[in-house]
């Protein structure tokens, strides 16, 4: 190979097989923690809050049309009813003897000769004067005792017993939201969380009937007209992108400013509470 003039020589080594492979080894081990930080964070992308009625599933990435219709339209479980015997019953109701059906076959008539000649009337002797009973041993009168109350104890326990109540199954929100990161006094929408209200244009546009509530959250930061005001004009903001960019009909659509009055976390000047959420309305 020709060298220019001026310019410094160098010479190209081959690797040895086992610095090629400790090269490896070292980035596959560097990289893997990577991936399972970005696998965990989108497994744990969506979290609900609030409690009760104000349940709401927050999305800390842009949902998919699948994921916003698990909220506003799951699909109904199928549920089953079984019937219980509890207690003695079944095993009362197996020792109980069937009943026999009582048949009257009748009786033959006897012959006139058969019959026996008629007796003369004799007439009853005179019979002693009833004698009181002896006394029974205590013994005796106990075990007499216990053989009365035993059919009774075996008819409470023939008795079904009432069944537990059964908890209602905790109630699945029904409302999601997104924390947009307005900007300070700001009602328009960043660039990089348009993805999120794309998501709920393409939800509506797949399902005609669905109509929304957008509301607007705040922290308690500054003055209750202030932040009542700015939630107002965000969810409009928000109301006027979807019928802007995805051509949904604004009768579909309901705005709203909640403010500072409906927080998710415990301390209301909490910056979780900045959010919005989207309500069906149908």
């Amino acid at each position: 190979m020709a060298i220019e003039p001026g310019a410094t020589p160098f010479l190209l080594l081959p690797m040895e097989p086992q610095m090629t492979k400790s090269v490896l080894s070292h980035a596959l081990v560097a990289t893997l923690p990577m991936l399972a930080a970005a696998w965990a964070g989108s497994v744990s992308a969506q979290t609900v809050e609030g409690s009760g009625s104000s349940k709401v599933m927050m999305f800390d990435r842009p949902p998919s049309v699948e994921e916003l219709r698990e909220v506003v339209a799951p699909e109904p479980k199928i549920r089953t009813r079984s019937i219980e015997i509890i207690g003695g019953a079944a095993g009362a109701a197996a020792k109980r003897p069937r009943p026999v059906d009582e048949i009257n076959y009748g009786s033959a008539p006897i012959p006139p000769a058969a019959q026996p000649a008629p007796q003369p009337e004799v007439q009853p002797a005179a019979q002693p004067a009833p004698q009181p009973a002896p006394s029974r041993p205590v013994h005796k009168q106990r075990r007499q005792e216990v053989r009365t109350e035993a059919p009774a104890a075996e008819m409470a326990a023939a008795q079904p017993t009432a069944a537990a109540p059964v908890p209602a199954p905790e109630a699945a929100p029904q409302a999601f939201g997104f924390r947009i990161n307005f900007a300070l006094n700001s009602a328009e929408i960043p660039a990089e969380s348009a993805s999120y209200i794309d998501a709920v244009g393409a939800l509506m546009k797949e399902d005609p009937t669905l109509g929304l509530t957008v509301e607007g959250h705040t922290d308690a930061t500054g003055s209750l007209p202030y932040n009542m005001l700015l939630s107002q004009r965000r969810a409009v903001s928000v109301g006027e992108y979807l019928v802007r960019v995805h051509q949904i009909d604004p009768k579909r659509i309901t705005v709203d400013g909640k403010g500072p009055t409906a927080p998710l976390a415990a301390n209301p000047y909490d910056g979780r509470n900045r959010r919005v959420e989207f309500k069906p309305t149908h």
